[in-house]
C-alpha cells in the first residue's frame, strides 16, 4: 500500500486534501505536503477510518439505516454538509473507490475461496460499490 502513496504523492491536487483535519481526529495536522508520509498520524487516521467503513460494508445489514449512511459518504465530501474545508473533488472520489474495488478484488482473489464463491463474492461487491459511486455521484450532479 506505501506504493500507492508514494505514486499519490506525486499529484499535489489529491494530497492537499490530507492537509486538513479529518472530522474526529485530534492529532497532528501536517502544514506541508512534505510532511505526510504513510506513517503519518493524518494519513493513519483516514486509513483506520477507511478500514472500518469497509468493516461496516462487509458486517452490518443492509437496511434503511445502511443506505443512509453510503449516501452520507457521497454527501459529507462535497459543500452540502461536512466541513467547508473538507470538499474532495469528484476525480479524486472516483480514484478512492477504484483502490477499493482493487483492495477487495486482490482480497477475496487471496482467500482461496472455491470458484463459484470467489465469482458471486466477487461480483456481490463490484454491485456493492457501483450503488455507492452512484450515491457518491449524484450529490456532485448537484453541487
Amino acid at each position: 500500500m506505501d506504493a500507492v502513496y508514494a505514486k499519490l504523492r506525486t499529484y499535489d491536487a489529491t494530497w492537499r486534501h490530507f492537509l486538513t483535519r479529518n472530522a474526529g481526529d485530534d492529532g497532528p495536522v501536517a502544514a506541508t505536503l512534505e510532511e505526510l508520509t504513510p506513517d503519518h498520524a493524518a494519513i493513519q487516521f483516514r486509513k483506520q477510518h477507511l478500514a472500518r467503513d469497509l468493516v461496516n460494508l462487509v458486517s452490518k445489514p443492509y437496511d434503511l439505516k445502511m443506505a443512509q449512511y453510503l449516501d452520507m459518504v457521497g454527501r459529507i465530501h462535497t459543500e452540502q454538509a461536512g466541513s467547508p474545508n473538507v470538499v474532495v473533488p469528484l476525480v479524486q472520489m472516483n480514484a478512492l473507490m477504484g483502490f477499493v474495488a482493487d483492495a477487495l478484488t486482490a482480497t477475496i482473489f487471496s482467500l482461496g475461496l472455491p470458484r463459484d464463491v470467489e465469482q458471486t463474492t466477487l461480483r456481490a461487491f463490484q454491485k456493492l460499490l457501483w450503488i455507492q459511486n452512484d450515491l457518491i455521484n449524484r450529490h456532485y450532479a448537484c453541487a
